[in-house]
C-alpha cells in the first residue's frame, strides 16, 4: 500500500527535496514506478459479416440489428469496449476518445481503416497531478462471413424433426395443419441467426424437416406433440468428428401420431363410433347408435378399436318427416325412402335438413 513521506526527506531515486513523496519517490519518479496498467491496442480487425451485418472484435460478436443503431454507433460502442476491457485499474478513471468512422464511408466508399484515439487520465493521489496517457489504435475493417451465415450457406443442421403416424399414412387435412403449426412457429424464431428450417418436406408419409438446432427442434416438436396427443422420441445418430476430436451427433425428434384420428370411424366393443378428440391420457367418442359422447381410456382404445374409414361409402341423406320417435330418410343418390329411429341422427336436425353419413356393411349411419 503506498503511504506518503514526510517533507524534508528526499526522492529516493532522483534525491529530490522539498516536494511531496510517496513510498519515498517524487512524483516524476512514482509515476515512472507505477505507470498505468494497459495493454496498448495498437491495431484492431473489425469483422464485419458480408451477408447479416456480424460485427466481431476479439471473440465478442455483436448484431447491429439487435441493438437498433447504426453500424457507425455500433463499431465506435464496440472498439471502445474493447479498449478499455485491456485496463486495469480500481481507482476512478477519466477517459476520452476521439475517431474519425462514418457509416458512409464503410457502407459506400468501402473505407478499410480508421483510427481511434484514447486518451485515459486517473489520480489516485491528491498530492500528485493526474496519471495521463494516450494512443492511437488502427481499426480494420474486414469484410468477411460469419460463422452462423456460414453454416447456413453450407447447410448446416444439428437435428430432424419427423412427423408420422402409427400404421397409417397421414391425412391431408393432418399435413395441412401440422404444416402451418410449424410455419406460424417459425416465424417466432424469423429474427434469430440460428434458428432455420433448411428442409421441410410434407408428403403423405409424414413430415420431415432439418432443423438448425437441437433446441428449436425439440421446441417444435413439443408443441406438435401437444396438438396431436402424439408421442415423441429421441434418437442419436454419429455424423462426424470434429478437429478438437469431439464426436458430433444428429438428434432425431419424432413425433407419431395415434393410429386412430380426429373424425375416424372405428369399431369398439360392439358398437361404431367417431372419434372426436384425443389427449394423452383418453379418446373422446360419440356413438354412431345414439350420439352420446363417452371418454375412453386411450390405450384401450388403442388395443381393441378396428378402424373402418376404407370401408365406407359416403352418402347424403334427407329428413323427410318425423312422428318423434320414427323418422323418414331419403337417401340424396337414389331418392329412396326409407324408416330409421330418430335417436341414429344426430340431435337437433329439422325436417328437411341434409345429413353426410355413409353406408356401412348395408346400414346407413348418420354423422352430421
Amino acid at each position: 500500500m503506498s503511504t506518503i513521506s514526510e517533507r524534508g526527506r528526499f526522492c529516493a531515486v532522483c534525491g529530490a527535496i522539498d516536494e511531496d513523496l510517496i513510498d519515498n519517490l517524487c512524483e516524476k519518479c512514482y509515476k515512472k514506478e507505477h505507470p498505468l496498467e494497459i495493454e496498448l491496442l495498437k491495431s484492431l480487425d473489425v469483422e464485419i459479416c458480408t451477408k447479416c451485418g456480424n460485427i466481431r472484435v476479439l471473440s465478442n460478436n455483436i448484431d447491429p440489428w439487435a441493438k437498433e443503431e447504426n453500424l457507425e454507433e455500433v463499431i465506435r460502442e464496440v472498439v471502445r469496449s474493447a479498449v478499455l476491457s485491456k485496463f486495469r485499474s480500481s481507482d476512478p478513471y477519466d477517459v476520452e476518445f476521439e475517431d474519425d468512422i462514418e457509416n458512409d464511408k464503410i457502407m459506400n466508399y468501402g473505407v478499410k481503416e480508421f483510427e481511434l484515439r484514447t486518451k485515459i487520465s486517473m489520480q489516485p493521489h491528491e498530492e500528485f497531478s493526474a496519471f495521463e496517457k494516450d494512443f492511437t489504435t488502427r481499426l480494420k475493417m474486414v469484410r468477411t462471413v460469419c460463422n452462423d451465415c456460414f453454416k447456413f450457406k453450407s447447410g448446416y443442421f444439428e437435428a430432424i424433426l419427423q412427423v408420422r403416424a402409427d400404421g397409417r399414412r397421414m391425412k391431408d387435412d393432418e399435413l395441412d395443419r401440422l404444416e402451418n403449426l410449424i410455419n406460424g412457429m417459425m416465424k417466432q424464431y424469423e429474427d434469430g441467426k440460428m434458428t432455420y428450417i433448411l428442409d421441410l418436406k410434407v408428403e403423405p408419409e409424414g413430415i420431415t424437416a432439418q432443423v438448425s438446432t437441437k433446441l428449436l427442434a425439440s421446441n417444435l416438436a413439443r408443441e406438435v406433440r401437444a396438438q396431436t396427443a402424439g408421442k415423441l422420441s429421441l434418437a442419436y445418430e454419429h455424423k462426424t468428428t470434429s478437429k478438437d476430436g469431439a464426436e458430433v451427433y444428429v438428434n432425431t425428434y419424432l413425433v407419431r401420431l395415434p393410429e386412430f384420428g380426429k373424425n375416424d370411424i372405428i369399431d369398439f366393443e360392439k358398437d361404431l363410433w367417431k372419434v372426436i378428440a384425443i389427449n394423452d391420457d383418453q379418446f373422446r367418442l360419440v356413438s354412431l347408435t345414439n350420439h352420446e359422447e363417452r371418454k375412453v381410456v386411450r390405450k384401450r382404445v388403442e388395443i381393441n378399436a378396428k378402424k373402418r374409414n376404407e370401408e365406407l361409402v359416403p352418402r347424403e341423406y334427407m329428413l323427410v318427416s318425423t312422428d318423434g320417435q320414427t323418422v323418414v330418410i331419403m337417401a340424396m343418390d337414389n331418392y329412396e325412402n326409407f324408416d330409421d329411429n330418430l335417436e341414429r341422427l344426430p340431435k337437433n336436425i329439422e325436417i328437411g335438413a341434409t345429413i353426410k353419413g355413409f353406408l356401412l356393411d348395408e346400414k346407413n349411419y348418420y354423422i352430421e
